[in-house]
């Protein structure tokens, strides 16, 4: 079989997608996965993640083991960013100042290939990309770019004067390099299309980050009369949309609000909780599509001003809302108005006023259990199993 490699700067259970994407394949080609050993809330979900894919091969870097080599490319980043301003086109300096990762995978994944010879590299994320076109340009290897994200669009934490700059010219460079690029949502890859250049051959498919439809219970018969909304993300704090449920919950005390995700008390010591709001620890992700079965309605309350990712991307909660069925309350995102636009039926609603205003003037028939049952039935369209066979004749 020939061999694929993976390459991605995060740990295996940080990244779900690389995670579903080798999965897809693994039973067809040999997969390689070069990663990072990340000692905290993913090591023990990527240690299962290694057990349940033994005809996979991981290759873990270990930063605290190479406590050495960390320091070195680290103080590398520093020097780059020094010389950023004087480089700023330069693919080299442009990814050093990046990521102080992308060199130590680039060694890597170099060691790696003058063994196995791989037909295929996957980048995924950008801090990988460099390693990634290095090595396909060094060995005549096919190069496979997967956009998550819009990198550009995404807010910045250092080197604010030129990162963004950085972020563009390594999607640049590296496109121009791509055999194939897959993208998470069609608002991500038209964005794309729009900024950068690729060659005419290059192969560009979008597909969406969903999961699989056996994740998902068949709703069932609800009795009661009361109108559970749930919303969840990793973190319940600010600047995630909160604000419209807690002023919606005032109001709407017939109503449940349920939040699932780590609480961020600091924040919740400054509001005042109505008692329909339930809060919810972090789930695993087997549970929480377990949970959401029991739920009426999905709030997907990206803020489209927030930065130029989250206007055009789709968000985990809003596929998993769709996919348990739920009606979906959403704010007006690019990427989310674009994808309930595109499906034939009715799987929510994009709100043109506040979000008490739009629970209040819902059609109650559009909840009841038929109409959810529907929606789920529906919802296979788009599952992880139908999207992961774009992947499978992409790489064939």
């Amino acid at each position: 079989m020939k061999h694929l490699l993976f390459i991605t700067t995060s740990s295996l259970a940080a990244n779900p997608r690389l995670v579903k994407e080798f999965e897809a394949l693994k039973h067809k080609f040999t997969c390689h996965v070069l990663c990072f050993k990340h000692h905290d809330w993913s090591l023990e979900l990527s240690k299962a993640i290694k057990a349940e894919n033994p005809e996979v091969h991981f290759v873990e870097i270990d930063r605290k083991k190479e406590a050495f080599k960390t320091v070195f490319f680290k103080v590398l980043q520093k020097i780059a960013i020094v010389l950023n301003p004087f480089f700023p086109t330069n693919f080299g300096v442009c990814a050093f100042a990046s990521n102080d990762k992308a060199l130590q995978l680039w060694f890597m994944a170099n060691a790696l290939q003058k063994n196995l010879k791989f037909s295929r590299i996957v980048a995924h994320n950008l801090g990988a990309f460099y390693s990634a076109v290095k090595l396909s340009e060094k060995y005549d290897v096919d190069l496979q770019l997967d956009i998550e994200d819009y990198y550009p669009g995404e807010a910045l934490y250092f080197n604010k004067t030129h990162e963004k700059n950085n972020r563009i010219q390594l999607m640049r460079t590296s496109f121009l390099r791509a055999d194939s690029i897959t993208y998470a949502s069609k608002g991500i890859q038209l964005e794309c299309e729009k900024q950068f250049k690729v060659d005419s051959r290059t192969e560009n498919v979008t597909i969406i980050n969903s999961f699989n439809a056996e994740d998902f219970r068949k709703p069932g018969n609800n009795s009661s009369k009361i109108l559970k909304c749930v919303w969840f993300s990793q973190h319940i704090g600010p600047n995630r949309g909160l604000e419209k449920i807690f002023a919606a919950a005032k109001s709407l005390d017939q109503i449940e609000f349920h939040l699932i995700g780590n609480p961020n008390q600091n924040y919740l010591d400054t509001v005042r909780l109505s008692e329909n709001i339930m809060l919810h620890d972090i789930m695993k992700q087997e549970d929480l599509h377990k949970f959401l079965s029991q739920m009426d309605i999905g709030l997907a309350l990206e803020n489209v001003e927030a930065d130029g990712n989250r206007n055009i991307c789709l968000t985990n909660k809003f596929l998993a809302y769709v996919q348990a069925g739920l009606y979906v309350l959403a704010t007006n995102t690019f990427g989310q108005t674009q994808f309930l636009s595109s499906l034939d039926y009715n799987a929510g609603l994009i709100m043109e006023s506040s979000l008490e205003k739009s629970l209040q003037d819902l059609d109650r028939n559009l909840i009841n259990t038929t109409a959810n049952i529907e929606r789920w039935q529906n919802a296979k369209s788009f599952s992880w199993e139908k999207e992961q066979i774009k992947l499978q004749k992409l790489v064939s």
